[in-house]
């Protein structure tokens, strides 16, 4: 299946088409971004192939086209098919959400791709695309104007509480100590995707591109030697996107250091991307991210993690077991439609770590699998008494990490539990090297997904 697949616009009087093509590009661009799961854009892009047949796909023809299975493979003993149709169609219901004039759907109990009608205006929601590629510096102050807008106003509050009180008691629990104590304030690294301009036939911007064989300007100019025909459609605009649930959680942990410091500091944001090799040799970095794009700090990490990502965004190995936890939808746990009414957990997982730096300084990983796992490590870290109990778990060791199972249901975090807590050895290894890079190292083999 094309990674970057696009209905063509340029069809003279066909008005269906190019509007379809248009909703398809832009909600393309933000699975990719948003739903951290490959297959998901694959299941997609193959109901937009299809979307011009009279008959829709059949259940055993997606499974075999898009999950790989074979004719003999059993859809009534599994809702593999099922579960990820309904996740795809509530990120396109999520996608419509307040938009006007026809939108792209997946009409319940039914495996095909239509354009719906909408409310009327539906010419204001056609914005043509814009005539040059954003510049450098537009693109990143952007993106410091989101991290201000969202952290600032946290800071703000917390900061004026503080007149009133004492630190934290966060300080005193072992993740967070080191942080509280190093006379440099940390900085706060937010996991980014790195996007390219891709461009139509008549040399104009058409829509930006996220590939995960494409993590920088490096990466694309290895990725266009390999691929010659693609030179002059794809640029290198050094646009990067932080998700909405990364910068969150990047504004919920920036006031919590402040209050546990004796000086009261905010530290510096900074994307993944643009770490320097400084911060990181001399003092703590905090990365927040998702666990499958951790990037660059999986390349100390993995000298040590008794974790690996698996083939598929939404799995987490343990290496001793060789167990996988697979995060998974409420929909795709109760997608027997015989028992509507059947309540159902879904199921996320989260991952935290700190183990040393090159220097003496800490390294913390809050991570999840998905955006219910992240946003409750970015919480459990949050609370002193869940801090505690993982250090009586890990016996106090300054490397650890920890594995949580995370329960939702209805949408909403239901309970959360520790799977698995370890120290990390470190003895006789010394301090990992850790390299700040800009680019991120492969999630997956070249050979791999795409």
């Amino acid at each position: 299946m094309p990674s970057n697949l696009t209905l063509p616009t340029d069809q003279p009087g066909d008005e269906k088409e190019a509007l379809i093509a248009a909703e398809a590009s832009q909600f393309r661009t933000v699975l990719l971004g948003e739903s951290r799961s490959v297959i998901l854009t694959q299941l997609f892009d193959y109901l937009l192939e299809r979307s011009a047949d009279r008959r829709a796909p059949k259940e055993i023809e997606i499974a075999m086209a898009v999950f790989g299975k074979s004719a003999a493979f059993d859809t009534s003993q599994d809702s593999m098919v099922r579960g990820h149709m309904s996740r795809l169609r509530q990120r396109l219901d999520y996608f419509n959400t307040g938009k006007s004039g026809p939108r792209l759907q997946i009409p319940k109990g039914e495996y095909r791709l239509i354009l719906a009608p909408g409310p009327k205006d539906a010419e204001e929601e056609a914005v043509p695309p814009s005539e040059s590629p954003p510049a450098r510096s537009a693109a990143w102050r952007g993106l410091a104007i989101m991290f201000a807008a969202s952290v600032l106003g946290w800071a703000a509050f917390f900061l004026f509480e503080q007149l009133n009180r004492g630190p934290s008691p966060l300080w005193q629990t072992a993740f967070w100590r080191p942080v509280a104590v190093h006379k440099r304030l940390p900085v706060i690294a937010v996991g980014d995707f790195y996007l390219v301009v891709e461009s139509g036939p008549d040399g104009k911007p058409r829509r930006l591109v996220m590939n995960p064989l494409i993590q920088s300007g490096r990466d694309l100019d290895n990725y266009l030697t390999l691929h010659p025909d693609d030179f002059s459609k794809l640029h290198d605009r050094d646009i990067h996107r932080v998700p909405a649930p990364v910068a969150t959680g990047a504004a919920a942990i920036l006031p919590l250091i402040s209050t546990m410091r004796a000086d009261h500091g905010i530290p510096d944001i900074t994307p993944v991307s643009q770490l320097s090799q400084d911060a990181i040799d001399s003092g703590n970095v905090i990365f927040i991210d998702y666990f499958a794009q951790l990037g660059t700090p999986r390349s100390p990490i993995l000298q040590m993690s008794g974790f690996v990502p698996s083939q598929n965004f939404d799995e987490i190995r343990d290496i001793a077991s060789g167990k996988v936890f697979t995060a998974r939808s409420e929909s795709a746990q109760n997608s027997d439609a015989t028992h509507p009414a059947t309540p159902a957990y879904g199921y996320d997982y989260g991952y935290v770590a700190s183990y040393p730096g090159p220097s003496g300084n800490q390294i913390l990983v809050i991570s999840g699998i998905e955006d219910a796992g992240l946003s409750r490590m970015v919480k459990l870290v949050s609370d002193k008494r869940e801090l505690d109990l993982l250090a009586r778990q890990t016996h106090g060791a300054a490397a650890f990490e920890a594995l949580y199972q995370v329960r939702t249901v209805g949408g909403l975090i239901f309970d959360t539990s520790l799977l698995i807590a370890r120290p990390l050895k470190t003895e006789g290894q010394g301090p990992p090297v850790v390299r700040a890079r800009n680019h991120y190292l492969p999630m997956f083999p070249k050979s791999g997904r795409n």
